[in-house]
């Protein structure tokens, strides 16, 4: 039962199966429907009799949206329950995630020695810093044997009604003393369009062939699974995945996260809250790059595009608001298909709508050598991140609910690996920065056209012989991303 017994006050709130996560509860529930005779009876069990494989597709809406069809009264009680319940959950899996509680309702009745569950997940189950925690709390009580994700531009999603990316995983019970395999991580450029397709395709996964899977196969090292690192689903190609890995763990170059060495926002969400936006200028004449045109925004060098007007109740923190401006500013949502510069540097400082301010940080004890260090920093940074290697940082660690339409949080854009530019020769700082004033009104093609693109090959060449990376891998990283479906909008054989 799922509601409110009776539907009146005081009345107790089930969750429906969730219920069996109590173990003072006796859940209304039909017995499992292992025959005709036992759907069509209309008996009552009070557990789950622990089963050899768990099949969910659980629900995974906000926690604003759950429960919107009940009453508002209802919807208290209800999510009321869901506190009590949920704090009981070991693992410490959060409520907001309805999918959670579903994973840990399947871990209570697949049997502990060698049950196993099959689950469809939102893809941003493997990504996102939120669910980090799930796929750690998966990770422990099981061995993560399989993923599968489609990077299909048709159809990324396995699930009917529904427009997200989704991932399957099949997750077995695992001997505690017996080390657990890699995770094998299937990526399709081509999703089964019938069920006869796909049990071919779960025929040629399980027996290994993969000559005859329409898409990639990679084995990803228990440990990375374990810690909650599945980048294995960012990218068709394993090439990309495995660079990303050494990208972020600093064998190109010394990496910190982006903000480690500056200061990033404010979100372009509340530049919304606090002004609107206006084509003419008021008093104070705020500046802001608020549009996000690509065939607009086709150099690193850019200018504000409107005017901010204080909203009458929000007076005093717009006031705030402006005082956290900035100079260089990047993306937080974009279309990989028509996207150009991933970021830009202003004519003045200024906030954004769909672009983030990025404020670098100097211990240069003298103001104006600070503010050289500052600027320095910013042409340095807008060069690296309109670079190949720079993409991959950007796209390698990207939230993907819609992986062609990535966007980008603040903690999303914090952790994007970046040259640790303060602790660089400042020699090589400003090579870097240099390519800026050099390259800062050249054109700048679409992603699906970097190999084409000289201005993109002159900031690689600058990256390369600034960081010393591998003119070759970076040719190379430049190459697969072209071919990236997710990139390029098309099905990955028309590449």
């Amino acid at each position: 039962l799922l509601g409110v017994e009776n539907g009146t006050e005081g009345a107790r709130a089930y969750l429906g199966s969730l219920e069996f996560l109590s173990p003072d509860s006796l859940p209304k529930m039909m017995p499992w429907p292992t025959g005709v005779e036992q759907i069509e009876t209309n008996g009552e069990v009070a557990q789950a009799e622990p089963a050899d494989l768990v099949i969910i597709n659980p629900p995974f809406t906000r926690d604003s949206l759950r429960h919107d069809q009940f009453s508002e009264q209802e919807e208290k009680m209800l999510k009321a329950r869901e506190k009590e319940l949920f704090a009981a959950i070991e693992g410490g899996i959060h409520r907001s995630h309805n999918g959670g509680g579903f994973l840990a309702l399947a871990d209570f009745i697949a049997k502990p020695q060698n049950g196993a569950i099959a689950v469809i997940l939102p893809l941003v189950g493997a990504t996102n810093y939120s669910t980090m925690r799930m796929r750690q709390y998966l990770a422990e009580k099981f061995h993560i044997d399989t993923i599968v994700t489609s990077h299909d531009p048709s159809r990324i999603y396995f699930s009917e009604n529904t427009s997200i990316g989704e991932m399957l995983l099949v997750c077995r019970r695992w001997p505690e003393d017996v080390e657990k395999p890699a995770t094998r991580v299937v990526n399709l450029y081509q999703n089964p369009a019938t069920p006869i397709e796909a049990i071919a395709l779960e025929q040629n996964i399980t027996a290994g062939n993969r000559e005859r899977i329409k898409g990639t196969v990679q084995a990803w090292p228990a440990e990375r699974i374990a810690e909650g690192n599945w980048g294995a689903v960012q990218f068709l190609s394993p090439y990309l995945c495995e660079r990303f890995i050494e990208l972020r763990e600093g064998k190109f170059f010394r990496t910190r996260g982006l903000g480690l060495l500056a200061e990033v926002g404010p979100a372009g969400r509340r530049t919304q809250d606090a002004f609107k936006r206006s084509e003419v200028p008021d008093e104070h004449a705020r500046g802001a790059l608020w549009y996000h045109k690509t065939d607009v925004t086709q150099k690193m060098s850019a200018q504000t595009d409107s005017y901010l007007i204080a909203n009458e109740s929000r007076k005093a923190y717009a006031d705030y608001l402006w005082t956290t401006r900035g100079q260089l500013m990047i993306v937080n949502r974009m279309r990989l298909n028509t996207v150009r510069c991933i970021s830009v540097r202003l004519n003045e400082r200024a906030l954004g709508s769909l672009w983030v301010p990025i404020k670098f940080n100097s211990d240069k004890p003298d103001k104006e050598v600070r503010q050289a260090a500052k600027d320095m920093f910013e042409k340095a940074a807008c060069v690296y991140l309109n670079s190949t290697i720079g993409i991959l940082a950007i796209l390698g660690d990207r939230t993907n609910k819609i992986p062609s339409y990535p966007q980008f949080s603040l903690d999303d854009l914090r952790r994007i690996p970046v040259p640790d530019f303060i602790k660089m020769d400042e020699a090589k700082v400003k090579m870097i920065a240099a390519a800026y004033d050099d390259l800062r009104d050249s054109i700048l093609l679409p992603l699906p056209q970097m190999n084409e693109c000289d201005t993109r090959k002159q900031l690689d060449d600058m990256m390369v012989a600034a960081l010393d990376i591998d003119a070759e891998t970076t040719a190379a990283i430049r190459r697969e991303l072209t071919r990236e479906p997710s990139i390029t909008g098309r099905p990955y054989e028309q590449n």
